[in-house]
């Protein structure tokens, strides 16, 4: 990865959660939509849950020779670790910090490491290159979602 444009990215996704969220209140965060999907509350915590494994995913790939990497049950992440008794602004500052260090450990890294990889349990091969640029495009994912649940709770962003 020659071109470190994804790994600004990276840093830049820092805030992106916090700036999508600002200005709800407790019931707009936990208000579930009649469709059945996720509340913008499960919305959040499953981004700061899949960043999570995406950085032990990154991590591994750094300093392991072709790591086994594991995928993880998102829904079963949300149904049962009760993801609205969280506090927001805890896991917003746990986005936030783990972003940020995160990024001065990508920071680091000559080029040639985005060619190291890992091997998936149900995608294969994995590169760090792909394993960044696929966590920045899973927030963008995400984050469109909050943009529309927002307009049904009646608070769509300014």
């Amino acid at each position: 990865m020659s071109d470190r444009s994804e790994v600004e990215r990276y840093k830049a996704g820092e805030l992106l959660l916090r700036q999508a969220v600002v200005g709800l209140t407790r019931e707009q965060l936990q208000t579930m939509p009649a469709d059945g999907s996720w509340s913008i509350k499960q919305i959040v915590v499953h981004l700061i849950d899949s960043d999570a494994v995406s950085i032990e995913r990154m991590k591994r790939v750094i300093a392991m020779d072709t790591p086994l990497l594991l995928g993880f049950d998102e829904s079963a992440f949300v149904a049962k670790l009760a993801p609205h008794t969280l506090g927001l602004e805890e896991c917003l500052q746990l986005f936030e910090l783990n972003r940020r260090l995160m990024s001065q450990i990508l920071h680091g890294l000559a080029d040639e490491a985005f060619e190291r990889f890992g091997v998936h349990n149900l995608r294969g091969k994995v590169t760090l290159a792909e394993l960044v640029k696929g966590t920045n495009d899973h927030v963008d994912h995400h984050l469109k979602f909050v943009v529309k649940k927002r307009e049904l709770v009646g608070a769509a962003a300014e």
